[in-house]
């Protein structure tokens, strides 16, 4: 192995901090295992180690009409509270880039960050009552879509944030310095610099409101069910193969969209590694 800085650094401590890593791993992917593994049994309960191997389960799933109106309405609530929480966190990112005074960052950061630390439940109750004054927003998903975009703005504003500040400050002065307006600034300037950022934000964004079941147990509509809160009814009245295919499933898709993210956010690094060496080769 290599004798970096960290491993010398390290000394003795690597032996013990291995062993928590490997049984820190142990601890989430074991369970995960058992769940993929309990997918598959040719019965119509979960067992494990699995009776046989069939893929049953995940044709159930895919057949039954309530497990994929349940997918669409997770579907359509997450796309829609994406892009909801994408437009408001970066909008929030580059609004703190244009303050001066440190005391009002703080402030404004602050802001967009406390929505992690609020408990879901009381969130979820505020906006219940709130759609019980409101008996617009009773029959319809619109409170349950926003109510998930603010709670993943968060994630999306920390993102875009962390692009912004490794921007070179001197290009918005020079850019409006040559008479570039503040519009201009942002769509010529700061948008293509936080692209990346941006994506990784709405790829956290998306994962968040998929699998947010809180929320859904209160602000759906009567006959309405996200596949979080269809996972959460199933659990609780029969626990059939069907349910760890489901999660399945579902943790596939979240592995499928942070697979894209990172391998089009290193082919976008190493487009950069090449412009930057044509560039200093010329």
């Amino acid at each position: 192995m290599t004798d970096s800085p960290l491993r010398r650094s390290l000394g003795w401590y690597r032996l013990p901090i291995l062993v928590v890593a490997l049984v820190t791993s142990l601890l989430f992917y074991v369970p995960f295992l058992v769940v993929v593994a309990t997918s598959w049994t040719e019965t119509s309960f979960i067992i494990f180690p699995p009776d046989g191997f069939s893929l049953q389960s995940y044709s159930g799933v895919l057949n039954d009409l309530e497990w994929m109106d349940a997918f669409k309405v997770s579907l359509r609530v997450a796309g829609l509270g994406t892009v909801i929480s994408v437009a408001l966190g970066t909008l929030g990112a580059l609004a703190l880039t244009r303050l001066r005074s440190r005391a009002a960052r703080s402030w404004v950061r602050t802001l967009f960050i406390v929505p992690m630390a609020i408990p879901p439940v009381a969130y979820a109750v505020g906006l219940y009552s709130v759609s019980l004054r409101a008996e617009a927003l009773q029959d319809n998903l619109a409170l349950l879509v926003l109510g998930e975009a603010l709670l993943a703005v968060p994630y999306v504003f920390v993102m875009v944030s962390s692009g912004l500040s490794q921007a070179d400050p001197a290009l918005r002065p020079v850019a409006s310095t040559l008479g570039a307006s503040w519009p201009m600034v942002i769509w010529r300037v700061d948008l293509p610099m936080i692209v990346g950022h941006m994506l990784a934000g709405a790829v956290f964004a998306f994962a968040v409101i998929f699998d947010e079941v809180v929320l859904s147990v209160f602000l759906t509509p009567i006959g309405v069910k996200t596949l979080p809160l269809q996972m959460l009814t199933a659990s609780q009245e029969e626990l059939s193969p069907q349910l760890t295919a489901a999660s399945t499933l579902v943790s596939m898709l979240a592995v499928a969209l942070l697979g894209g993210y990172s391998l089009f956010s290193n082919r976008r690094a190493a487009r950069a590694r090449r412009l930057s060496r044509k560039a200093a080769t010329a």
